[in-house]
């Protein structure tokens, strides 16, 4: 009788609806006026023809040889627009339900003594069931308590009619007939009611399921936008770092070329090395991309590099130095067992700074690098004793961005700022010893 909500029955189009409402139209039907549809054509006229040829029957019998014909014609009138009512009832319930206790109280009038029958217990009466029912169904809470009040308040009016149109052959005969209507009222608002709380049942799992897609899908969501931030850091660390270094081997072995043949050779064996090493870490990147193949005897990409770690920092300050620029490697205290995530932000974290310094500072300068080992932190400091050629760029750029980012996730502190006298120092901090989140990379 009331109408359910049709839940879209694609999953994978979820995140494309419109975000589900929990408000009381959403969860129990939509309270504005609707136009009838079929199904409730198609109702009115099964209830009428079920119903209205039998009590029109019961009418001319009971009228006998002589009818009342404009008693006879009124009333049934007043049944076939109880019948139609049904048609509009979930257009406005409320309003259809007076209306029809109006008919009602009419017909009752029509069953008073002096008159042919007691046409308010003809069985078209009985499509008052049908807007109780659909009353109780709505989410009209006046229409509901309307509903049952005026249900019951004519069960009363009907046995009263019963009584006061002829004697009754026994007592328990009024009794019987009146328990019959208030049980039927009863049964009628009470089915309204429990159609009413199943469909706000139904659409409460509903918004549960699609809140759960929706946070599923902003769990994913979260998920690849760190990880596209992941990637990008790793790109912007292992290209703009080896191209910085490239560049300058590359300057210098064209300036030694001429005067020291064999530090020009160094130098492009520098730019070699590097070139190989972004390479095998571009592999590296661009195998995570690769969807794994669904066919179990397709080629599976080789095995990645691992990521780098403290025991590539040798390399990297090695071929970050140049002709005219010193970097240096300094260790200090007993180095401790860290994590692979740790690892690897130092070695970012270096391999950034060295790069900041080839781009932004000249003439060349001398470069130090400082681990110092703690009881509970392990401590990195990069510092250059250059002038920088373009201000305070690498600031506010997305290479120190990226630096402070992995070391905050890693529990740790990151400092960066001008030194003294010219210069430039970034100082980050790892804890040694705690448990790191399993997704810093």
């Amino acid at each position: 009788m009331g109408a359910s909500s049709s839940p879209r029955s694609t999953s994978s189009a979820a995140s494309r609806e419109a975000p589900f409402d929990m408000s009381t139209a959403a969860i129990g039907g939509s309270k504005e006026a609707r136009p009838p549809s079929t199904a409730d054509w198609v109702w009115a006229a099964a209830c009428a023809a079920a119903l209205l040829p039998v009590t029109v029957v019961e009418l001319v019998r009971e009228a006998g040889s002589a009818p009342d014909g404009v008693w006879l014609a009124a009333t049934i009138s007043l049944f076939v627009v109880l019948h139609l009512l049904v048609v509009a009832r979930r257009r406005s319930p409320r309003l259809v339900l007076f209306a029809a206790s109006a008919v009602m109280l009419l017909l009752a009038a029509a069953s008073l003594p002096g008159t042919s029958s007691i046409a308010v217990l003809l069985p078209s009466s009985a499509a008052y069931l049908v807007f109780v029912f659909t009353a109780a169904a709505s989410d009209d809470g006046l229409a509901d308590v309307s509903a049952i009040v005026l249900g019951l308040l004519g069960a009363g009016l009907m046995t009263s009619v019963a009584f006061a149109h002829g004697p009754v052959p026994e007592p328990w005969v009024l009794v019987a007939l009146c328990g019959f209507l208030v049980a039927s009222i009863a049964a009628a608002w009470a089915l309204g009611r429990y159609r009413r709380e199943s469909r706000r049942k139904r659409a409460a799992q509903e918004f549960g399921r699609r809140q759960s897609i929706e946070l599923r899908l902003q769990g994913e969501r979260a998920s690849v936008a760190d990880e596209r931030r992941r990637i990008g850091r790793e790109l912007h660390d292992v290209i703009s770092h080896s191209l910085a270094v490239m560049v300058t081997q590359a300057e210098a072995s064209r300036v030694l070329l001429d005067r020291d043949e064999a530090r020009a050779r160094t130098a492009i064996e520098q730019v070699v090395a590097t070139g190989r090493a972004a390479m095998t870490d571009m592999r590296g990147l661009l195998g995570v991309l690769v969807d794994p193949p669904a066919d179990d005897d397709a080629p599976r990409p080789g095995p990645r590099e691992p990521n780098p770690g403290l025991g590539d920092l040798t390399a990297l300050v090695e071929r970050a130095g140049a002709p005219g620029r010193r970097v240096a490697l300094v260790e200090t205290g007993d180095p401790l067992a860290v994590s692979p995530g740790t690892e690897l932000a130092v070695y970012r974290a270096v391999q950034e700074s060295l790069t900041n310094t080839l781009k932004h500072t000249d003439p060349p300068t001398c470069n130090e690098v400082r681990l110092g080992w703690a009881a509970d932190e392990l401590v990195v400091e990069i510092v250059d004793d250059g002038p920088s050629t373009l201000g305070e760029p690498a600031a506010a750029g997305s290479g120190i961005r990226g630096m402070r980012d992995r070391v905050e996730r890693l529990g740790g502190r990151f400092e960066s700022g001008p030194l003294d006298g010219g210069g430039w120092r970034i100082r980050a901090s790892f804890p040694v010893g705690t448990e790191v989140p399993p997704d810093v990379r």
